[in-house]
Formats: structure tokens, C-alpha cells, sequence
């Protein structure tokens, strides 16, 4: 066992760079720990100290020069009775948010966490759908949109797909430009527009197209997430009120609560407070 345990000892403090594919061992006892710690079994205190584990012991996985190693941990997961809305939010979602912050901090080059995104992509398009994600499509739906130049993608993807499984009506945008979305949301009735903005390199993106998209989508609700959402002198500075949400919980929260809005109310136009928060997380 000794392989396993130092194994996940690198895996806990961000390191192991070195070590090749995982085994069939380390996997299993990967996905264990995971298990163990949404149950409530690693003690906060580790944690507090090495993280979490599952968002550790997943990053580490998707980054994996065995393209399966993901994949194995996510079947164990899904095997252990943990449901694909968890995996998506306790999970995959924490995983990405590790592997951006350690890219941002140059701890991890970008074809790494290319790598981790594609793969994280081919997970979501093999996960089953769940029961709600199976009825028609509810509400007045909404559009998904990284802002132009984020390169930060993976959230709102997933956001997305985690939305669609529970049969809401929703597109995704990303990777265009600033007339490209422009053209694409003008063009587009649904009454909700989330945005990602990971931080100040893509803010100046957000505010330009927000003004724009004002006065040629005066109807729209503004939702807010990424990091961005942690300045909120910034959030306040911009030229259309928004309501920003903090992760997939607070967003799902929020779409709930303007789905029964606009349906209960027939108006295209809700008045929210600037900044309003649903999670500042």
C-alpha cells in the first residue's frame, strides 16, 4: 500500500508531477477518498491544510498522461451512488476551478489545462442523463456566454450542461468576439444572460459589451459569475444592473427565482438591486 499512500500524499499538497499513470490501486483509492470526504469522513482540519481532496485528487486525474484515469475515477463516483449533478458541482466544478487558479498563479502551463478541458468536455457528453434532465425543456430559458478574450471556459461549460440536465433551455456561447456576441444575443428573446468573467484581464470586455448589449437588450436579466464577482467595486462600476452568483448552487437559486418571476408576473423586465449577491463565494 505504500504506492497508494504516497501517491495521495502528493495529490493532497498539489504535487506529484513526476508520477505517471495512475494504477488501478491509486484509482480506487482516489475515488474512495472522495467518497469519504462529501460523507463527511476527512476531518475539516485536513482540509483546511491540504484542501479538498476531490477537487485535488480530480485535477490531478484530468492532467493524467493516461487519458483514462478521469474517467475511471468518475465511473467509481458515479458507482458509489454519487449523482451526475454532484459529480458536476463537487467535483468536475472544483477540479477546474484548481486547475485555473494554479494557471493563473504559473504553476501549470496552458496545454495542460487544455488537456483537462477537453477532457472534462468528452466527461460531460458521456455522463447519463438524469430523470428531470429527460422532460421538455421549462421556462423561459437562457444564454450562457464566457465574454470575449476569457479563456477561462470551463465553468460556464459546465454550468451549461448541469442547466440543460435539468431541462432547462440553454445556449453557450464562448470563444467569440465582441460583434459576434453582440450580433448572437440581440438576436436571442430569452430573457437571462450569464456571463463568466474570471478577473481584470476580461473585465474591460464585460463592461463594454454589458453597455452595449443595454441598450440593444433592455429586456435581459444579467447574471454575473467568475472570479470578478470577488471585487464587488467592480461589479458595482458596471453600466447595467446584475445579479452575480458565486457557483452552480447560488446560480440555480437565481434562475429559479426569475423563472418563477417572469412566469407568475408575465413581464420581460425585472428590476433587480445593482450588485445584488446570491453567493459571494
Amino acid at each position: 500500500m505504500k504506492k497508494t499512500t504516497d501517491f495521495l500524499s502528493l495529490v493532497a499538497s498539489g504535487q506529484g508531477a513526476q508520477i505517471g499513470a495512475l494504477d488501478v490501486l491509486a484509482k480506487r483509492a482516489l475515488a474512495r477518498l472522495c467518497h469519504d470526504n462529501r460523507a463527511g469522513a476527512v476531518s475539516r482540519d485536513a482540509v483546511s491544510v491540504l484542501g479538498d481532496p476531490c477537487a485535488a485528487a480530480m485535477a490531478f486525474a484530468l492532467c493524467d498522461p493516461d487519458e483514462t484515469a478521469a474517467q475511471f475515477l468518475v465511473d467509481d463516483l458515479l458507482e458509489a451512488g454519487i449523482s451526475v449533478e454532484d459529480l458536476c458541482r463537487h467535483h468536475l466544478a472544483p477540479a477546474a476551478r484548481r486547475l485555473g487558479t494554479m494557471w493563473d498563479q504559473d504553476r501549470l502551463p496552458f496545454t495542460e489545462v487544455a488537456l483537462a478541458t477537453a477532457r472534462i468536455q468528452s466527461i460531460l457528453r458521456r455522463l447519463p442523463i438524469s430523470r428531470t434532465g429527460l422532460r421538455a425543456a421549462r421556462g423561459p430559458g437562457a444564454v450562457f456566454a464566457a465574454v470575449p478574450g476569457e479563456m477561462h471556459t470551463l465553468g460556464v461549460m459546465m454550468a451549461a450542461d448541469l442547466f440543460r440536465r435539468g431541462g432547462w433551455d440553454v445556449s453557450l456561447f464562448v470563444g467569440l468576439t465582441h460583434d459576434e456576441m453582440l450580433a448572437r444575443l440581440t438576436r436571442d428573446d430569452r430573457p437571462v444572460i450569464g456571463l463568466s468573467c474570471s478577473g481584470e484581464h476580461s473585465f474591460g470586455a464585460l463592461r463594454r459589451l454589458l453597455a452595449a448589449l443595454g441598450n440593444a437588450r433592455p429586456d435581459a436579466q444579467f447574471l454575473i459569475a467568475g472570479q470578478i464577482i470577488a471585487d464587488p467595486a467592480r461589479i458595482a462600476s458596471l453600466p447595467v444592473p446584475v445579479m452575480v452568483v458565486g457557483d452552480l448552487d447560488s446560480a440555480e437559486a437565481e434562475m429559479a427565482r426569475l423563472d418563477a418571476v417572469l412566469s407568475s408576473s408575465k413581464v420581460t423586465r425585472l428590476r433587480p438591486m445593482r450588485g445584488r449577491s446570491a453567493s459571494m463565494a
